[in-house]
């Protein structure tokens, strides 16, 4: 089962969901979203290392020295993804905001081709790109979407993160995962103090709020999350699982649903969900 890239999607797609409400639940109290922000990157980097004693300790040897640079290359860039989100989850809603983010699985395609030379396919390709539009037609609100400079850093967001991620996930063959997890959310969350978007204060703030449990859920959920993406890139084919843990979203409508009583918009969202289902079911069986 745990060398099973179907499993990892999985639990991926159940984190990612758990991370998305948890964090919506926490935004709405918050007085400093980056002191929340650097709260939930902590609490990701400190739970993450309960996994690293079940993973062999590996460094690349001085002949694999880019792997080095390609981490701290990582590092860099998601921590200017990150400051940059601080900005768009503030300013702009939620859905618009998870919308935009999907366009980085379209920018990941050609990465993943030109970076590990995976076989081109024209199932996961296609199939991928319709799953990523219909998910954002899922949580697309008409009202809600206005063209500003806040929808350009968001988008200048997914840039900085489709870059890291491909650097990261280039770089962590060489390493202990789940310590490679750490440091991805340890350092940025360290960049942001340096920046001041979070002081020991604002920080001591956050992680006194009554709902501190759900702090805790939140981060555990988003460090899970990482790691298991990147164990289903490492086992799987990685054209095909960048297309299939896209269905999250399709998920958290669906939850949203039932559970949250999010009923706007019914026949988009059904017609949305029958595509993509169908897509899942065409990357699934075609041979092309």
């Amino acid at each position: 089962m745990f060398d099973s890239w179907i499993f990892f999607v999985v639990v991926f797609v159940v984190c990612q969901i758990t991370f998305l409400q948890t964090f919506k639940y926490l935004t709405r109290e918050t007085k400093n979203i980056g002191a929340l922000t650097v709260a939930v990157q902590i609490t990701s980097a400190v739970s993450i290392m309960v996994l690293a004693p079940f993973f062999r300790w590996t460094w690349p040897s001085g002949a694999d020295w880019w792997m080095w640079l390609l981490l701290a290359v990582s590092f860099v860039l998601f921590a200017i993804n990150d400051r940059l989100d601080a900005t768009t989850r503030k300013n702009l809603d939620i859905s618009v905001d998870t919308m935009l983010h999907q366009a980085y699985r379209i920018l990941f395609f050609p990465m993943l081709i030109l970076v590990w030379g995976n076989p081109f396919k024209w199932a996961s390709l296609v199939g991928g790109i319709v799953i990523i539009l219909m998910n954002m037609m899922l949580i697309f609100e008409k009202r809600k979407f206005q063209f500003n400079k806040y929808v350009c850093l968001k988008l200048l967001s997914v840039v900085f993160f489709a870059a890291a991620l491909t650097a990261q996930l280039r770089a962590v063959e060489g390493f202990n995962l789940p310590f490679v997890v750490f440091l991805s959310f340890g350092v940025p969350a360290l960049f942001l103090l340096s920046i001041k978007q979070a002081t020991p204060k604002t920080l001591y703030i956050e992680a006194k709020r009554k709902e501190w449990p759900v702090l805790l859920v939140c981060g555990a959920a988003q460090a899970l999350m990482t790691f298991s993406l990147y164990m289903a890139y490492e086992l799987g084919e990685r054209v095909q699982v960048n297309s299939i843990t896209a269905v999250y979203v399709l998920l958290n409508v669906v939850f949203a649903y039932i559970f949250l009583k999010e009923r706007t918009s019914l026949v988009k969202k059904s017609i949305a969900a029958v595509v993509i289902v169908a897509s899942l079911v065409f990357i699934a069986v075609s041979p092309f």
